[in-house]
């Protein structure tokens, strides 16, 4: 798994047609969400172990 989005610079997007940046965009934004939906599952995992944790300390 690679975290690290690889979006041109400003002079290299400015040179890519709008088919080429389209791609670029819709790949970026696909990433992101794949990004979105680990961190949301992660916030998840960590809110269960969190409550399961308080369950346990009071006994």
């Amino acid at each position: 798994m690679n975290n690290v989005i690889n979006f041109p610079n400003s002079a290299e997007f400015e040179d890519l047609s709008l088919a080429e940046r389209m791609i670029i965009i819709e790949s970026w934004h696909e990433e992101m969400e794949d990004n979105l939906t680990r961190i949301r599952e992660s916030a998840a995992s960590i809110a269960a172990l969190i409550e399961a944790n308080k369950r346990f300390d009071r006994g």
